[in-house]
């Protein structure tokens, strides 16, 4: 296993994530489902972008960043955000939500890239991110990838197939169908849409 996650810190707070009232991903996706989940929703003003200001970049920074590193064993690297670095930080986000997303995502071949430390002792191997700012973000997302894509769970990371949502979630069913984040909103209006379409052609 190239990841292991401490429970001490398994349950540390998902900020992005709990605005869309979705569960936690397992281990070692917490980062990249919080990261993804960043987004804002046009249609829901109060769903603001988490990196589209420094100030609310900053907060969400300091909410996860330290508590992954607790939890996975990695040296805090300190992330200060400023009006430069934030593009970059969404560049993360934008190649990691073209990475998790459809099949058909034409922009599905996007490439996250970073750089780890690997140390190898008795117990096993461990990876740690590397570099600062934005860089170390992609690092950090990188080593996640790698580790789930390892335990086969990658593939269980999932953007919603709602048009106007989006939101990343992780799917725990058992044949890993799931294609909203929430079946009883965006489920729903999706199928009743599909009702009243198939209805007036019915009609007509």
């Amino acid at each position: 296993m190239l990841l292991a996650m401490s429970d001490e810190h398994a349950d540390f707070g998902h900020p992005a994530s709990s605005r869309f009232g979705t569960g936690l991903a397992e281990a070692p996706l917490v980062l990249s489902q919080e990261l993804a989940n960043t987004i804002g929703i046009d249609h829901l003003p109060e769903l603001v972008d988490l990196l589209g200001q420094v100030d609310t970049a900053q907060h969400w920074i300091d909410a996860v960043v330290p508590h992954w590193c607790a939890s996975f064993g990695a040296g805090d690297p300190h992330l200060v955000v400023t009006a430069t670095e934030l593009p970059r930080l969404r560049a993360v986000r934008d190649a990691l939500r073209s990475v998790i997303g459809k099949a058909e995502d034409p922009r599905g071949d996007a490439l996250i890239a970073g750089t780890a430390a690997i140390a190898v002792t008795r117990a096993g191997a461990h990876l740690e991110p590397v570099g600062s700012g934005a860089s170390w973000l992609a690092s950090a997302i990188a080593v996640e990838a790698a580790s789930a894509h390892a335990q086969d769970s990658f593939r269980r990371l999932k953007l919603c197939h709602q048009q106007r949502c989006g939101v990343a979630f992780y799917d725990r069913s058992k044949n890993n169908s799931r294609v909203w984040h929430d079946t009883a909103t965006c489920g729903n209006q999706v199928n009743s849409r599909a009702h009243r379409a198939r209805r007036r052609e019915q009609s007509s």
